[in-house]
């Protein structure tokens, strides 16, 4: 299944591309308890590569599948899934799966910035020196190609001491990415990652987005629809659980194939 391949439209050509599958699910369930499920046979297909956007109402499930894709629900007591998660064809769910290892190579930004109580330097570095990597020269390597990736690089690299507390809420939520690529993961989850941002700072996360698709594939979540219909190659909407529709954001936002999804991106609901 890892040489799985699913026929796509690229945003930017009217002709079809060939996109490999890096993420799926295949009839995913997610229950909270036993009495409440709030995934319903989820079926879906990520390319690689590309940035995919979950978009639907407050409670729809996109923060649920999101955190499916590196197992951080497993931190909720009595929850627990039916169906599959496979990432380059491997299920995830699989009892030989690290979950080190998994976390490693599915990196996520939360919604609220959370830079560890240290320096600039120490934050980036943290995980490599976790992951057995003691070189002076190496780490200094790898942060300032994290940070430089995440367009930070040019605002600290004179106060790499200095504590990441101090930095403004956009450069937080930045060195938190940098933070996430200093472990080389080959996907980034993003649970709303500007929606606490100004304006200025929001576009320059959605720079950096543009910046990042050309080397991983990115999964967002996002409760602001121009945000999808801006940074997004691909749009997948959901309600209660299901997910309704998935397809090139072009098209979920000008011709979308259901009923439900057009009456939700006109905003007669939500």
């Amino acid at each position: 299944m890892v040489n799985m391949k699913t026929t796509l439209r690229d945003n930017n050509l009217d002709t079809k591309v060939s996109a490999k599958t890096i993420i799926e699910t295949i009839d995913l369930d997610f229950y909270y308890v036993p009495e409440e499920k709030a995934l319903k046979t989820v079926n879906l297909r990520i390319p690689e590569k590309k940035v995919t956007a979950f978009i639907g109402p407050s409670g729809c499930g996109k923060s649920t599948l999101l955190r499916c894709f590196n197992r951080m629900n497993d931190l909720i007591i009595g929850s627990y899934i039916e169906g599959s998660v496979l990432i380059e064809g491997r299920n995830i769910y699989d009892k030989q799966v690290r979950l080190e290892e998994l976390r490693n190579k599915v990196g996520m930004v939360f919604q609220k910035s959370n830079p560890f109580p240290m320096s600039i330097w120490e934050n980036v570095a943290f995980g490599p020196k976790v992951n057995g990597v003691s070189s002076k020269s190496e780490l200094d390597d790898i942060v300032e190609s994290a940070l430089k990736q995440a367009d930070l690089w040019r605002e600290v690299n004179d106060r790499m001491d200095q504590s990441a507390l101090d930095l403004s809420g956009g450069q937080q939520q930045r060195l938190c990415i940098a933070r996430t690529l200093a472990n080389k993961p080959s996907i980034i989850l993003m649970d709303e990652p500007a929606s606490a941002l100004d304006p200025i700072s929001t576009g320059k996360i959605e720079e950096t987005i543009e910046e990042l698709k050309k080397e991983y594939t990115i999964v967002i979540v996002t409760h602001n629809m121009q945000q999808a219909a801006r940074v997004s190659d691909y749009t997948a909407f959901m309600m209660v659980g299901e997910m309704v529709e998935f397809d090139q954001t072009n098209t979920i936002f000008t011709n979308p194939k259901k009923k439900l999804t057009e009456e939700y991106i006109t905003g007669r609901f939500g």
